[in-house]
This record gives C-alpha cells, sequence and structure tokens, in this order.
C-alpha cells in the first residue's frame, strides 16, 4: 500500500474518531464562556478527558486479548461500533440533563480514548520507521481536521441545528470512517508476547536507558501550548468578539492553519535531525505566545488576532507532529500498544494539568499572566531539550 493512501484512511479514522472529542473539549468550552461559567471551570472542564491519562491502563488487554487475524482492526471495530452507539445515545439529550449528560461524555471520550491506542498501534505496525515523520504530521494535519470540525463546523451546526442533529451528524461520520478499515492491510504478525504483558512491559519501558529526558519532552513539550489553544476561544469570547466570528476564526481558519502546518514538519526531516526540529519548534511556541502577549499589553482587534491565532495554530501543529514521530519510534516493536499507551498517558496528563493552572490563573489574575506564565515554561523546556535531549545517533541507539 503506497504511503499516500496508508495517510489518507488513518488520517480519516483519526479525524472522525477525534471530532466529537474536539467538540466536548474545544466547543463547549466556548459554550461555557457564553453561559457566564468561570474560567477555573472551564479549565475544570478538561478532566472530560482524563480517560487519556489511564491510557496504560488500558492497552493490556489489547495486547493480552489476540485475534488470530486483523488483531488492531477488530479492535478498532468493536470500540467503533460502541462509540456510535453512545453519540446516537447522547443525541437524545441535553446539556438541561446536566449529571447524565455530563457522565454520559466522560464515557463517550473513555472509549475515544480507548479507540485510539489499537488505532495507533495499527498505524506502528503499518507505517515503516521512514514513513513515521509523515505519518505523524498527517495525523496532526487529521488533529486539526477535527478540530475545524469539532471546534468549528459542528460548533456552528449546534447553534444553528441544535444538539440532537449534531450528535447524528457525529455518529454518521464516525460510520462512514469504520469502513475504511476495509482498505487497511494488517498483516497476521503477533508482535506482542504474552510474557512481555502489562505492568512488567511499563516497568521496563520506563527503566531504559536515557528514558528519562524523553518522558520530560512527552509531558511537558506540547502542555503549555496546548494549554494557550485550549483558552483562545474563551480568550476572544472575554474579548467581545461574536461567538460565531470565534467559532470562524480558531476553529475554522485555526484549523485550515493547523492542517497544513501539520504536513510541513515531514519535508523538513530530509535536511534536519529530530532534535533541532524540537528546538526550533520549541521557539515558534515561544513567539506564537509572545505575539499574544504583545496584542494583550498594547491594543486588541480581530486584525491582529488572526496573525496571532494563525502563529498559535502553526505552533500546535509543528510541536505537535514532532512529538507524535517521536513516540512512535520510543514504542517497541514487542508492546506497540503498551508503549503508545504509557507516552500518551503521561501526555495528556501534563496537558489536562496545564490546562487546569491556566484556568486558575486567568480567574485569580488575568490573560497578562497566563501569557506570561506560558511563555517562561515554554522558555524552561526549551532550555533542558536544548542542553539534555540526545543526538539523532544515541536516539537510533535506543
Amino acid at each position: 500500500m503506497s504511503l499516500a493512501k496508508k495517510n489518507i484512511l488513518f488520517g480519516l479514522l483519526f479525524t472522525a474518531f477525534t471530532t466529537p472529542s474536539i467538540f466536548f473539549m474545544m466547543g463547549l468550552p466556548m459554550i461555557l464562556q457564553m453561559q457566564g461559567f468561570d474560567a477555573s471551570f472551564i479549565g475544570l472542564f478538561q478532566m472530560v478527558g482524563f480517560s487519556a491519562v489511564l491510557k496504560f491502563l488500558l492497552s493490556p488487554p489489547i495486547d493480552r486479548i489476540v485475534f488470530r487475524h486483523n488483531h488492531y482492526k477488530k479492535w478498532i471495530a468493536g470500540m467503533g461500533i460502541a462509540y456510535i452507539v453512545l453519540l446516537l445515545v447522547l443525541s437524545k439529550l441535553s446539556l438541561e440533563h446536566t449529571a447524565v449528560t455530563f457522565s454520559l461524555i466522560f464515557i463517550t471520550v473513555f472509549i475515544a480514548t480507548w479507540i485510539d491506542i489499537p488505532l495507533n498501534a495499527l498505524a506502528i505496525k503499518v507505517f515503516s520507521k521512514e514513513e513515521r515523520l509523515c505519518a505523524g504530521s498527517y495525523k496532526m494535519s487529521a488533529f486539526f481536521m477535527a478540530g475545524l470540525l469539532g471546534g468549528g463546523v459542528v460548533l456552528l451546526c449546534y447553534n444553528r441545528f441544535g444538539w440532537e442533529n449534531t450528535f447524528l451528524m457525529l455518529a454518521f461520520f464516525v460510520s462512514v470512517a469504520l469502513l475504511s478499515l476495509f482498505k487497511i492491510v494488517e498483516s497476521d504478525t503477533l508482535s506482542t508476547p504474552s510474557s512481555m504483558i502489562a505492568f512488567a512491559t511499563i516497568r521496563s519501558f520506563l527503566q531504559q536507558e536515557k528514558i528519562g529526558i524523553w518522558l520530560f519532552t512527552v509531558a511537558f513539550y506540547f502542555a503549555f501550548i496546548s494549554a494557550v489553544w485550549i483558552f483562545m476561544k474563551p480568550y476572544l469570547i472575554a474579548k467581545g468578539i461574536a461567538p460565531d466570528d470565534v467559532a470562524l476564526s480558531v476553529g475554522v481558519y485555526g484549523s485550515i492553519i493547523g492542517f497544513f502546518g501539520g504536513i510541513f514538519p515531514s519535508y523538513l526531516e530530509k535536511y534536519f535531525t529530530k532534535k533541532t526540529l524540537l528546538i526550533a519548534f520549541s521557539c515558534f511556541n515561544a513567539l506564537s505566545v509572545m505575539m499574544l502577549l504583545f496584542m494583550e499589553l498594547s491594543h486588541f482587534n480581530l486584525n491582529v488576532a488572526l496573525i496571532a491565532i494563525t502563529l498559535t495554530a502553526l505552533a500546535i501543529s509543528f510541536s505537535s507532529a514532532i512529538i507524535f514521530a517521536l513516540i512512535m519510534d520510543y514504542s517497541r516493536q514487542t508492546s506497540k500498544a503498551i508503549d503508545y499507551a504509557v507516552q500518551s498517558s503521561l501526555f495528556a496528563l501534563t496537558r489536562i494539568v496545564s490546562a487546569m493552572i491556566a484556568g486558575i490563573i486567568v480567574s485569580v489574575q488575568n490573560y497578562s499572566m497566563f501569557f506570561v506564565f506560558e511563555l517562561i515554561c515554554i522558555v524552561a523546556v526549551t532550555f533542558v531539550v536544548v542542553r539534555h535531549y540526545p543526538s539523532s545517533s544515541e536516539v537510533e541507539a535506543f
């Protein structure tokens, strides 16, 4: 199967499975802001994605319950059907059913998180090592396409057509994406011996030589720029921008920029090492936050805000593309699902905590202090990566 075809098929699956979660975590915060909820609650609402922190607990069944043929594809299909059913049930509820609705949202995001494990394990199995930065770039583009849909188009549909029709549309999209599994060829090689399963595998991953700097990188590299992106919509709403304009400028325009930006890193691998790209993209993260801080301290207008949205969307796409590629590199062939899940759990935990801290800072202080805090953290992470992240030859040896 050609690289382009693999990227398209996996891109469709990543987009469809991620779009509802994006709506929950980046669309609903704007609705909460419009309804007068405090910024600290908006940050706390990111706990709906806490199941991503538990990926290391969700991965052992996938590597333990082994299907002889199409192992990962069968896991994806089964959980995909459960995902569709939950979306259909949600369509019959509303935000007025607060406790029930938010509980079901949590369960739905839980399934979306779980399905991400066999999907990524399948990607690691299908893509060769030489194809992984390209695959990581396209995955990031798929994430931004999901952002365009979940944080923009779906939000506009919700504003105009209501809750039920919105969730029926999401369920239909996931159903169509599942059909693409028929086009993906999965070998029947069982790459995970049963003796390597569960906590022993997690322990062996964490005990590898020079793993510490990578765990620091995967934990903190993306967390602070992610918090900035999460609060972009509430920030613009607080500045008096109309909700539809926010949905279009961040959810649609920002996601389009991020989509194309996510493809860009795959072309840079030919000329630069991954460490160089890590450093360069981290500096770009700092630049995007500096632009927001400048705008907040000087003069705010929508034209300047669009520049800030552009830079932040590119920063998100660049930094996450390189991180996703490295996560695949650090996932061992004998335990793809568990290694990926351990790294993703750490990635998700710091991202949620960062968003919660950001909400507290905005609530107690203001957006100026929020931007200053995020900028200091990004600069600190950049310094650590420059000083301690291994060279390309050392990563290959790892």
